[in-house]
């Protein structure tokens, strides 16, 4: 899977490595690096960084082989809990339905306790 995301460009630009997958979850690490800042007074993630991170978890919990088939997102709904601080961030995507035309996948992030998470949200890709 860590050969799939380094052939997409954003995913590169992420610097995120997939920690386990299996057939309806996806496990993911994302490294801290200044060019995610958000918030450079208090460097904090920028909040997209955070959705596009649990984004990307969340297509690869649907497509494991994305290369060859990305999934296609057509609607999201992030939470923001409480602000990503420098230092690791962690994704887990749970698909929670995958139909013929249509998945959903949950997501939740999280830093140093997987209980207090940074975000969490609900995500849905249009499969073709």
């Amino acid at each position: 899977a860590n050969a799939n995301v380094s052939r997409v460009p954003f995913f590169r630009f992420l610097n995120f490595e997939i920690r386990s997958l299996d057939r309806l979850h996806a496990e993911a690490e994302m490294t801290f690096d200044d060019r995610l800042i958000g918030n450079p007074v208090m460097e904090y993630y920028h909040g997209g960084i955070i959705a596009s991170f649990m984004e990307a978890t969340a297509a690869i919990a649907v497509h494991p082989g994305f290369a060859d088939i990305p999934a296609k997102p057509i609607n999201l709904t992030v939470d923001y809990l409480r602000p990503g601080v420098k230092g690791p961030l962690y994704a887990r995507a749970k698909m929670t339905r995958k139909g013929k035309r249509m998945a959903s996948v949950s997501v939740i992030t999280w830093q140093m306790d997987r209980e207090k998470a940074v975000a969490e949200g609900l995500y849905h890709f249009l499969l073709v």
